[in-house]
């Protein structure tokens, strides 16, 4: 533990010859400067109409002598599962153990605490899997509480989710088993028409499926070799402009069995003759590490950008 000894220890040796000629009785050490306290309230996941979602109540207290910044880090009992948005955590500086993500989190507002102040958080889960009849539990969480004054953890704890069945039990949970491998599909695509909002760009609808649990971030769709003059400009619906030959499907994560339908914007070629070209769209997942997708010949399909004389 990091002590504020320095300047007592100076004073203490110039003055041993004085302290030993009076010898009295020898002081006490000083008290730790820093010290945290940290307590999780039970991650219990619920059955929704879209998977399990749950929350954590996780309170932090300065246990130190002198104010102090305390932040912290976690680690998810379940791949996948944690929510960053509206959170204090840091979704892009972060590491995977075990399939996990580690998230550094601050103190809301990056606000120092005083001597036996408090700061209390809520951390919401969100498991994309079907609910079922029995109730299931995945352990693997952690929660570590640090000071900027040390590199050491001042505070630890472990967690796991237990997962509530739909009758509402919780006893004699069994293991919960996610895929570990993501299985994206592309069930349909094209043909292309005109952009019925008189943008002069090409709508081509395409439908993807999502075929299991395994952990992801969202899906791709990535259209080549697109014709010069060609590129992805817009989803429908939007997420946002894309401006090259990938673009997200719109919605980010999805459900084991669910189909989602969209469209791609994408600019007609420079010469007309470009739109007979064959393209293939390929869908990915996006996670950390990525992993192979467990069927990938049904990943990509092929179509053109040809609009039917009647479209």
């Amino acid at each position: 533990m990091f002590q504020k000894t320095g300047t007592l220890l100076t004073a203490a040796l110039l003055g041993l010859t004085a302290t030993v000629a009076t010898a009295g009785p020898v002081a006490a050490a000083p008290t730790d400067t820093v010290g945290g306290k940290l307590s999780l309230s039970k991650l219990i996941l619920n059955p929704t109409e879209r998977g399990y979602q749950g929350s954590v109540e996780l309170t932090v207290t300065n246990t130190g002598s002198e104010s102090d910044y305390l932040y912290y880090k976690m680690r998810e009992p379940v791949p996948g599962a944690f929510q960053f948005r509206d959170s204090d955590c840091d979704s892009v500086d972060m590491r995977v153990e075990q399939n996990r993500r580690v998230a550094n989190c601050s103190s809301p507002g990056y606000a120092t605490l005083d001597p036996g102040e408090s700061f209390q958080v809520t951390l919401d889960f969100h498991v994309l899997t079907d609910p079922r009849n029995y109730p299931m539990s995945m352990g693997g969480g952690w929660v570590e509480v640090y000071s900027v004054e040390q590199d050491e953890p001042v505070a630890s704890r472990s967690f796991g989710a237990l997962f509530r069945s739909t009758t509402g039990s919780l006893i004699r949970p069994r293991p919960y088993v996610q895929d570990t491998q993501p299985d994206a599909a592309i069930e349909s695509v094209g043909p292309a028409t005109l952009d019925p909002e008189g943008s002069g760009m090409l709508l081509l609808p395409v439908t993807v499926s999502y075929r299991g649990d395994a952990p992801h971030n969202s899906l791709y769709i990535k259209a080549s070799p697109l014709p010069a003059g060609s590129l992805i400009y817009y989803t429908v619906p939007a997420d946002g402009p894309v401006g090259s030959d990938l673009a997200l499907v719109p919605g980010l994560r999805m459900m084991p069995g669910e189909v989602r339908s969209f469209g791609l914007l994408i600019s007609p070629p420079t010469d007309p003759a470009d739109a007979q070209n064959v393209i293939t769209l390929e869908v990915t997942t996006s996670w950390h590490p990525s992993a192979a997708d467990a069927d990938p010949s049904d990943n990509t399909a092929q179509t053109t950008l040809a609009v039917a004389a009647n479209g």
